[in-house]
């Protein structure tokens, strides 16, 4: 499958011959992409996406997707940096900006702590949740970044206060690498 560059709209700005000078950089890249040779090949797992990838934990995704559905009013995604900005970014596109304060929608509101570490912003997210029902998804690749972790402390807290340890734990999701 080839992919084509459409410049149209782009001559004042970049010219043909500046395109063309970049031909051979970009076979260069293309090849060591697929033959996987480049620095950082080993994080080139999306190549393969959609046809290549681990169905089963799609799966556990989807299953967490539907538990958080039907017991939870609102949704804490806590995380920094791109784990942050990589899951707002996400829903942004696909639901929006807005998606709040949409009155019919079928899913919990989402808010998003952990990515600052003012003490306002804790609290008017938790007067917004007030006593709906939530649960958190905890992003993290090490657990120990300053602002998620006290973030998911507070969050974990409010729930094991609401629910007791055992029903807290079931609402916890811990999104992370291997």
């Amino acid at each position: 499958m080839g992919i084509a560059l459409k410049c149209k709209g782009t001559e004042n700005f970049v010219k043909e011959q500046e395109i063309q000078d970049f031909a051979p950089f970009v076979a260069l890249c293309h090849q060591r992409l697929h033959e996987k040779t480049g620095q950082g090949n080993d994080f080139l797992g999306w190549l393969s996406l959609p046809v290549d990838y681990d169905k089963e934990e799609v799966e556990r995704v989807k299953l967490a997707a539907k538990r958080i559905r039907e017991n939870s009013e609102v949704l804490i995604v806590v995380g920094i940096g791109g784990s942050y900005l990589g899951t707002r970014t996400a829903l942004d596109f696909i639901l929006s900006p807005f998606y709040n304060e949409k009155k019919q929608k079928a899913t919990p509101d989402i808010y998003f702590v952990g990515n600052n570490i003012s003490s306002g912003y804790l609290q008017d997210i938790m007067e917004i949740l007030g006593d709906r029902d939530f649960s958190v998804n905890v992003i993290s690749k090490s657990g120990t970044t300053t602002e998620p972790a006290i973030a998911f402390r507070i969050f974990q807290a409010m729930l094991e206060k609401k629910y007791g340890k055992e029903e807290a734990a079931k609402r916890i999701f811990a999104t992370t690498d291997k």
